[in-house]
């Protein structure tokens, strides 16, 4: 399993949640894609304008596709979605380090 992490600062945190929470406009874009396990949206309890994006795909490769397959969408999404934050910063992708655990590819 992999974890894309994004931090945002927004400017209107009731419709930024309404965008990028668990049930909003992307994570119903991601559902259509093979992999796609959830999204996870935290609230800075410090800093109310500051949230952390959490999606959750079975593999690098699943999320590889769906970029490929939908890239003009995501493209189209990404730039709307501009007018709800005002700043963006990709931590990276992450992968889980229990033992047992395979990691992707």
């Amino acid at each position: 399993m992999i974890a894309l992490v994004f931090r945002y600062e927004v400017r209107d945190p009731a419709g930024f949640e309404e965008i990028y929470g668990p049930d909003g406009e992307w994570a119903q874009f991601f559902r259509s894609g093979l992999g796609y396990i959830g999204t996870e949206l935290l609230h800075d309890v410090e800093e109310p304008e500051r949230f952390l994006v959490i999606d959750r795909w079975e593999s690098a490769d699943a999320y590889n596709a769906f970029l490929a397959e939908h890239q003009v969408e995501y493209m189209r999404r990404s730039d709307e979605a501009r007018f709800h934050y005002v700043q963006e910063l990709r931590f990276g992708t992450f992968e889980n380090v229990w033992p047992g655990h395979a990691a992707a590819e």
